[in-house]
């Protein structure tokens, strides 16, 4: 007798057990066994058989008993499967054991229970796969409760075996209404099960039978499927006759079906229909094909390419690169991105070379961009960033330099896709040289990933620094000070970087002070925070203000937070920042700042903003923030009664629901 695997409820349920301590269950409480497994199971046994042990037991010794049951616990839960309360959980025990008198326990009950009792064993029954309940089961199809035939019906049809097939279809020729489906659904699953012992013959024609127009859709479809799968090469031509049709349920068969057979005859024959079926039907018929990456259907494909509706055209394109290594398809590709009767066409051209193989494609394309309009060219370019040509590097380096703004752009990107770490420096001259401030976006992420290939990461920024350093003019500063912040900020700063930047805050030039503090501003770590304090209180110009204000409270709150180890006494940042605040905006951001730092200090700062209408909600919330850090201090009844008083008077809702449950919170704790 074969077993069928472990139900999802029955794995977790061993898992969970098998991760736990053993328990025995007696009459009296839990205790850990140190008992072998026959002695524990006998231990259950005996609970099962107790009269005075608790259900509950009983359910814990099924659960356990589902693991490590033998024969010698069969008669116990055997004696179960009449109660209304345990029989689920004896079933459950008696699913998963192997020993065969488990199966003659539930096959000898099909005589002793009745309605929903019933059920549940012939599912049991259904999940053993026990072929010798199969005339039993058989005699249960004309019973009178509806229930328990339908669970007969699905439970041969799990036994997947041809007496069970036969049993089905039998009762399936003379049922009428609901019945009529409940025996064709047991029949399509024992067919399909059929088909997995590999007795195809026996399956196909219960496939035949259920593929009738008098089936629900969903039965047809699949046993449609079934039949022409189940034949393997013999079911082309049946699989052939369908995409002719115009029956729906039929044609998804089909679809199914071709994409399922294996074989290359299949392709073969699937290949040789599509010049003969109508536009839509070729267009999905293109796209089978493709799934089915046979390259036998190379040459049908290229044919579609060249004619028919622009939708099929464009599906045989979008199918080349899945059927083709490249060799016959990258000119097709190619002649389309040129020459394509429709810019859908073009598009699929495009999105197909992204795909294509081939040794020499990248060259390939390389050679055609000159030929090209510069939209296309365009296109062209972002295909070899796809492609990660590597090959394609030193024309892209000169298309960069080109006087087309769109074609540069391009080349950019590309490039910050393909380049090297030893292109970083005439990537750097490029950007300079570039005069086109939407070019420059581009330059910068190209000398910015060609940058974070260096290794190791501490020399990352050491080619823009040096660049930097020698730049006399303000745009060249500017354009090296974006990248050299975005390095930074990813892989961190050295002393040496620190410094330079620091001394850009002093340039002639007001855009270059601005570019370098956002620089600083962005520092990874709270090595800045000082000087952003120092910027912060005693400047006057709000385009550095704010990020002064802004990078410094982010790093000032990392090291209240114990995620930055710099040293910084962080308490003292935030009472001169706080002391030096004008407008809303900088009010906001100390106030955002300020929930960080989990001391009463913190909380001694906050509470003026309170009282200030343009911030009070955000600092409500920075308070609710700190609380539960202050919750067990000597500061409790302190912090207690300001979340009180937000409860009472804020108007937000939502803040004041979270300052009522921290203020309970708080007097909870007191009290214990």
């Amino acid at each position: 007798m074969t077993l069928a695997p472990f139900s999802l409820k029955t794995a977790l349920t061993a898992l969970l057990l098998a991760a736990a301590p053993v328990f025995l269950i007696g009459q009296g409480a839990p205790m850990t066994s140190t008992l072998s497994r026959s002695e524990e199971e006998h231990a259950l046994i005996a609970t099962l058989q107790s009269a005075t042990s608790a259900p509950h037991n009983k359910v814990v010794a099924c659960h356990r008993l589902a693991i490590i049951g033998t024969k010698a616990a069969v008669p116990a839960l055997a004696a179960l499967l009449s109660d209304e309360k345990l029989a689920h959980m004896a079933r459950h025990a008696l699913e998963p054991m192997p020993d065969p008198a488990a199966a003659a326990a539930l096959r000898d009950a099909l005589g002793k229970v009745q309605g929903k009792l019933l059920v549940g064993v012939i599912n049991s029954i259904g999940f053993r796969r026990d072929a010798s309940a199969t005339a039993a089961l058989a005699g249960l199809l004309a019973g009178p409760d509806e229930s328990v035939t339908a669970a007969a019906a699905a439970a041969l049809g799990r036994m997947g075996s041809v007496d069970a097939a036969k049993k089905l279809q039998s009762s399936l020729g003379g049922a009428t209404g609901a019945l009529r489906i409940v025996f064709a659904d047991a029949s399509l699953t024992c067919a399909e099960a059929l088909v997995a012992a590999r007795q195809r013959s026996e399956a196909a024609p219960i496939f035949d039978r259920l593929h009738a127009p008098e089936f629900p859709d969903y039965i047809r479809t699949a046993a449609m499927c079934g039949a022409i799968t189940a034949r393997e090469a013999d079911g082309i031509p049946l699989l052939v006759k369908q995409l002719k049709g115009q029956d729906a349920a039929m044609l998804a068969a089909a679809w199914r079906a071709a994409r399922e057979l294996a074989g290359a005859s299949v392709t073969t024959a699937l290949a040789s229909e599509l010049g003969k079926l109508p536009s839509e039907k070729q267009v999905l018929l293109i796209q089978v094909l493709g799934d089915r990456g046979d390259k036998d259907a190379l040459p049908a494909i290229l044919d579609a390419t060249k004619s028919g509706a622009p939708a099929v055209r464009v599906a045989a394109i979008q199918a080349l690169p899945r059927v083709d290594d490249g060799s016959s398809s990258l000119p097709v590709l190619l002649r389309a991105v040129t020459a394509a009767q429709t810019p859908a066409e073009s598009e699929a051209a495009i999105a197909g070379l992204s795909q294509v193989g081939g040794a020499d494609t990248n060259s390939k394309i390389l050679a055609t961009l000159p030929s090209v309009a510069p939209a296309l060219r365009v296109k062209l370019i972002g295909v070899l960033g796809a492609r990660r040509a590597d090959n394609a590097r030193g024309e892209l380096l000169k298309l960069a330099a080109g006087a087309e703004a769109e074609v540069s752009k391009a080349a950019f990107r590309a490039l910050a896709q393909v380049a090297r770490p030893a292109d970083v420096a005439e990537l750097i001259r490029l950007s300079l040289a570039s005069r086109d401030d939407a070019v420059k976006v581009p330059a910068d992420l190209a000398v910015f990933a060609a940058s974070m290939k260096i290794e190791p990461a501490g020399k990352r920024a050491e080619p823009v620094l040096s660049a930097y350093r020698a730049a006399t003019d303000t745009s060249a500063k500017l354009a090296l000070l974006r990248p050299l912040g975005a390095i930074v900020k990813a892989t961190g700063g050295s002393p040496q970087v620190f410094d330079t930047v620091k001394l850009a805050l002093n340039d002639g030039e007001a855009r270059v002070r601005v570019a370098a503090l956002r620089c600083l501003a962005d520092w990874p770590d709270a090595s800045a925070a000082s000087l952003m304090l120092e910027i912060f209180t005693r400047n006057e110009e709000p385009a550095q203000r704010e990020p002064a204000l802004r990078g410094g409270t982010r790093m000032a709150a990392k090291v209240a937070e114990g995620r930055d180890p710099t040293q910084l006494d962080f308490l003292a940042w935030f009472s001169q920042a706080n002391q030096a605040v004008r407008t809303t905006e900088e009010k906001l951001i100390i106030v955002s700042g300020l929930g960080s730092v989990k001391q009463i200090e913190g909380l001694q700062l906050l509470l003026p903003y309170l009282d200030d209408p343009s911030v009070k909600t955000e600092a409500a919330l920075a308070v609710v923030q700190i609380a539960p850090a202050l919750a067990a201090t000597k500061h409790a009844a302190t912090v207690k009664a300001v979340l009180e008083k937000i409860a009472a008077a804020t108007s937000d809702a939502d803040v004041r629901r979270q300052a009522g449950k921290a203020a309970k919170s708080i007097q909870s704790k007191k009290k214990k």
